[in-house]
């Protein structure tokens, strides 16, 4: 059993309609809600409820959530959407737009697919309305209700669209994705800011947790030669859970939390070991943590790659510094893996990370299928069109300039004529498009179709 909350933060917009929707597919289960939070099931008084492998009631997620910083003035500000140490968020389920404007509706909800997709798009334009995967859930969140803060805490102003995504196949059984769009709709920029995911995990018995980091690691398998990069996970101590209401039955595993995907430029710049007694709870701690500091002591220590000692542990994977222009929207990427991790009673320094790091990298095998489906704004192919071009690591253009674009249309970066560096963008489907010639007061252009893979 988990340790009982002292808090649990109170809604406080009495129109927002709160809802929650469970993520049930192949092997994980867990809650969903349009408030940030993940994974903690609040109706059942604040019980974990992320398992895996299903049909075993096994918990490995207590609860988790986004947490974003930024300076703002000479203040530093951070918005979580998942307290370790209440089961709390200060999100609302309401855009900041709507929020200010006074008019929550029950439209405001979690919708989840196959049922009641897809977001109406007269309430949500940005919604995804063409399904990518066999079960999504898609829900947005604001944070502009200043009595949802912890005081002094005040907003961001701040919008989150989340999209969960599921797959049926063998290989991505035990993984699950999650995209985050962090809006800015502040009126100003947010600068210095930081996008992370709180992850508490509670492997049955809460006490006993363990955490580990794999920021960029080659592992062999057989012939087969592969990397892994940052990931987060959690295990338990010493490999055994007796049958609890938490933990049905089986050799304890792990559950690791990849960064897929960032702004171009970024990837995982802190990971944080917390446990119970040393969680941030206040703004600037929150936002140093989110910086790679340990707020303590004021130190610069971004990875806390060493643990040695069980307890309630949860761990903080963030990115950043980066600009969040008004109007702009920044994507995150993260895989979700539950794995095997060592045999019954093995000690932590005897345990093989092999099968762990297999499946994270099966996570970035499944990944450009996310990428490589239309959503109404991304450049459209015609039968016309070549197939895909295979791009490992640079592309060369002949002598027209041009943009690259993700799956949903926004401009990565822009592309030169001859050889363009791409190692540092994340793998998977992109779109090419090259300007041409001036006809009356437009252009006419050509969309070609990418696969990096770096």
């Amino acid at each position: 059993m988990k340790k009982s909350f002292v808090l649990l933060l109170v809604p406080a917009l009495a129109l927002a309609i709160y809802d929650m929707k469970w993520f049930d597919l192949n092997h994980w289960r867990a809650p969903f809600y349009n408030d940030g939070r993940w994974g903690i099931d609040i109706t059942q008084g604040s019980a974990g409820a992320g398992t895996w492998p299903q049909p075993l009631h096994n918990v490995y997620v207590f609860g988790a959530g986004p947490w974003v910083g930024a300076i703002v003035g000479n203040e530093t500000l951070v918005t979580i959407g998942y307290n370790p140490n209440s089961g709390g968020t200060e999100f609302i389920p309401v855009l900041c737009r709507y929020w200010r404007q006074g008019s929550a509706d029950s439209a405001d909800r979690v919708y989840k697919y196959p049922g009641d997709w897809p977001p109406p798009l007269s309430r949500f334009p940005m919604a995804p309305q063409v399904p990518r995967s066999p079960m999504e859930l898609w829900a947005c969140f604001g944070d502009s209700d200043p009595t949802n803060h912890i005081s002094p805490g005040r907003p961001l102003g701040i919008d989150i669209y989340l999209t969960v995504f599921g797959f049926s196949d063998s290989i991505a059984r035990d993984i699950f994705f999650l995209k985050y769009e962090l809006a800015n709709f502040s009126g100003a920029s947010l600068n210095q800011a930081y996008f992370g995911m709180m992850l508490d995990g509670d492997i049955g018995d809460f006490s006993d947790d363990m955490t580990g980091l794999i920021l960029n690691k080659r592992f062999q398998v057989g012939s087969d030669t592969f990397w892994v990069r940052n990931t987060g996970y959690l295990y338990d101590w010493d490999n055994y859970e007796p049958p609890s209401p938490d933990w049905d039955s089986g050799t304890p595993g792990a559950v690791a939390l990849r960064l897929l995907a960032a702004p171009p430029g970024l990837g995982l710049t802190a990971f944080k070991k917390l446990t119970i007694d040393i969680d941030p709870v206040t703004d600037p701690d929150q936002f140093l943590t989110l910086a790679g500091y340990n707020y303590l002591t004021g130190q610069y220590q971004p990875y806390d790659s060493v643990d040695l000692t069980p307890g309630d542990k949860r761990a903080l994977l963030a990115c950043g510094p980066f600009t969040l222009q008004p109007d702009s929207v920044a994507t995150f990427w993260f895989a979700v893996i539950g794995a095997p991790y060592g045999e019954a009673n093995q000690p932590p320094n005897e345990r093989d990370t092999t099968e762990l790091a297999l499946r994270c990298w099966w996570a970035e095998q499944v990944f450009p299928r996310l990428l490589a489906v239309a959503e109404g704004r991304q450049p459209t192919a015609n039968s016309s069109q070549p197939p895909a071009t295979i791009v490992r690591g640079v592309l060369f253009l002949p002598a027209v300039s041009a943009c690259l674009l993700d799956a949903s249309g926004r401009k990565v970066m822009d592309l030169s004529p001859g050889p363009n560096d791409m190692h540092h963008i994340a793998p998977g489907a992109y779109f090419v498009v090259n300007a041409h010639r001036r006809v009356g007061r437009g252009w006419t252009s050509s969309v070609r179709k990418v696969i990096l893979t770096n």
